[in-house]
């Protein structure tokens, strides 16, 4: 016997299947059609602000696409703290009350990780171009790696903004 998640997932205690446990026992041979199928994280595509021959292009054109591409990680960043800000930790439920909010922000992350890695090949572009360059972010978050699933480590994120704030 092994157990699945109900379709209730404990939110209902009168539920009949799991009487509010959440878990189902199920045996192993014949298949559970009330539990939802396993649904596969669709690969997301994101705009590209390179362009294909960046190799051609002046100092000044790849610091331009350089300081879009900051901007849009200080914007994301933003977003993500706005959200984090909104999400009361201090409740029990939050993950599952709040789980939207926590989809967000793992869009967020990933729009985040393609910006960086734009970011890094420009970055190469212009150390091959010995070109001098000094970017800065703007919000504390737009070099930080969020784990969505890491309470603690958002928890964190949450106090050392409030104290860079201060």
């Amino acid at each position: 016997m092994k157990s699945e998640i109900c379709t209730c997932k404990g939110l209902n205690s009168d539920c009949e299947k799991c009487f509010g446990s959440g878990f189902i026992s199920v045996s192993d041979e014949t298949p559970n059609k009330s539990t939802p199928k396993k649904v596969e994280k669709k690969k997301r595509k994101f705009e590209s602000f390179l362009p294909e021959n960046i190799d051609v292009l002046s100092r000044k054109e790849v610091e331009e696409i350089a300081v879009k591409i900051i901007g849009y990680l200080d914007t994301k960043s933003k977003k993500q703290m706005q959200i984090l800000n909104s999400i009361p930790f201090n409740t029990k439920t939050f993950r599952r009350d709040f789980g939207s909010k926590f989809e967000s922000l793992d869009v967020l992350e990933a729009e985040k990780q393609h910006l960086r890695n734009e970011l890094l090949t420009v970055e190469q572009e212009i150390l091959l171009k010995n070109y001098k360059s000094n970017f800065q972010f703007k919000h504390f978050l737009s070099d930080k790696d969020l784990d969505v699933t890491s309470n603690r480590q958002l928890k964190e994120l949450i106090r050392e903004y409030k104290k860079l704030k201060k």
